[in-house]
């Protein structure tokens, strides 16, 4: 079996000109590079339409609109496309792109200084005796202006930096979930379309069976009972034909809702799910999990904490304020210089218990860390499994199950058509065929399900670590 999701892979060898995506055609860009040693590789299609996808959407988005093909309501989609337009129209992404600028605009107003401050006062008036009128008035303009000390300005700033940086992870970290949303949700519509398939092929079969009975009952070589079993068994069938095409219905609107859409607004999803995607070893797994993005972006949050604890203890230290003026004194119509220096004395409040709760907050950053590490290991285990049982099950089904099955049913038909063989032997060997080809879909979609999901885990490709030094895709 080959892997073909008509996503660019290199094992689109038979894929249609049209959509086969050549190595040359791909931008040099950070991503693209990723992307083009996962192709070297021999990536599993999932991933490297992931990366594809990433690249289009960073890249390719001046050359193409990634979602006027799928509004058309007759063309096909296929999993490159459903990539490409989430990372374009997701509403989760969108909302990271508003508080990415609004970061931004807090980094840039951490780094202003304190404003200066003009002061305009009056002294010696409206009392008693000889202050009563403005006589002995006292007009004072001064200009003042506070002086940050302890390195206040520059650890705001590097708290807002670090704040944005931790965001910057963040959207990587919903990028990956959007992706898998989207790799899930396409892989389900894929396998409801076959359901949607074998429950057309189980309705003409039954159409058939009972044109045939009803032959056999005209010629009597058998009973009515056999044709009203065979009506009976054609009305389950166009029900079961029902109920499927409401879920083929359902997961075309859950696929276009995760990139905002409000309907559908594509054909036929277009993909191959008989692939059986190589992967590493569950040791290998849970080595790599330390370098996905949801671990990565724990040193982003070290260095937020840190700058935190600097910024708690440059707030011990009291600011120095400065101001100059001029004072008119009105009773003898002179005028005068004057100068004011400030500093707050630090006796009863010194900052020091929120230094102490930030330095807290770094401490028990390695614990949090470790408990992190500890869960997306667990994620990998049960996700591995979970790829490993779907893998064998769908092997299985392929090779042992099915093709007997199939030779079974093929001999009933046969032989009931002789009237050799009674139909409810028929419906039995029919039944069981499908349902094989159904569990068989099934699991090669929860196959690519659980691979999809140890590649948003860990944020990159899970092929085995190859021999020998890498060759520069370049």
């Amino acid at each position: 079996m080959r892997i073909d999701f008509q996503t660019g892979c290199a094992a689109a060898k038979d894929a249609s000109p049209s959509l086969r995506i050549e190595e040359k055609d791909v931008p040099r860009t950070p991503i693209t590079k990723t992307w083009r040693r996962a192709w070297k590789a021999g990536a599993p299609p999932l991933f490297a339409a992931i990366l594809f996808a990433t690249a289009l959407s960073g890249v390719g988005r001046a050359q193409t609109n990634p979602g006027s093909d799928a509004a058309d309501p007759a063309a096909v989609l296929t999993l490159r496309d459903a990539l490409a337009i989430s990372l374009e129209q997701s509403p989760r992404l969108a909302a990271f792109s508003y508080e990415r600028r609004a970061r931004e605009a807090d980094v840039l107003q951490a780094s202003r200084r304190p404003n200066p401050e003009l002061s305009l006062g009056v002294e010696n008036f409206g009392g008693s005796g000889d202050v009563q009128g403005f006589d002995r008035s006292e007009l004072t303009l001064a200009l003042s202006q506070t002086f940050e000390l302890g390195g206040k300005r520059s650890a705001r700033t590097a708290t807002a930096q670090s704040h944005l940086d931790v965001i910057a992870w963040e959207y990587e970290i919903a990028r990956a979930e959007v992706l898998e949303q989207t790799t899930r949700a396409f892989v389900d519509l894929l396998a409801a379309q076959q359901h949607l398939t074998l429950a057309d092929e189980l309705v003409e079969v039954a159409e058939e069976a009972l044109a045939s009975i009803a032959r056999r009952v005209e010629a009597g070589a058998t009973s009515a009972v056999e044709q009203s079993r065979a009506q009976v068994e054609l009305e389950i069938s166009r029900i079961e034909r029902t109920r499927i095409a409401q879920m083929l219905a359902t997961r075309r609107w859950v696929l276009a809702s995760i990139w905002g859409d409000d309907a559908p607004r594509f054909g036929e999803a277009l993909g191959d799910l008989e692939s059986v995607p190589e992967v590493s070893s569950l040791e290998d797994l849970q080595h790599r999990v330390s370098e996905g993005p949801a671990i990565v972006r724990w040193s982003a949050e070290r260095k937020r904490r840190e700058s935190e604890l600097a910024w708690q203890r440059s707030q011990g230290t009291p600011n120095l304020s400065m101001g100059a003026g001029v004072r008119y004194l009105r009773e003898s119509e002179d005028t005068a210089l004057i100068v004011e220096l400030g500093l707050p004395l630090p006796i009863f409040d010194r900052n020091r218990d929120a230094v102490r709760a930030a330095a807290l907050r770094l401490d028990r950053l390695d614990g949090e860390r470790s408990a992190a590490v500890a869960e997306l290991q667990s994620e990998v285990s049960e996700a591995y499994g979970a790829l490993r049982t779907a893998a064998d099950e769908a092997e299985a089904l392929r090779s042992r199950a099915i093709p007997p099955a199939e030779v079974a049913f093929q001999a009933a038909r046969e032989a009931s058509l002789r009237g050799a063989m009674r139909f409810t032997d028929v419906l039995d060997t029919e039944r069981m065929l499908f349902e094989l080809r159904g569990r068989y879909y099934d699991a090669l979609a929860d196959l690519h399900t659980a691979h999809a999901n140890l590649e948003r885990i860990l944020g990159a490709p899970i092929l085995p670590h190859a021999s020998g030094s890498e060759e520069d895709p370049r």
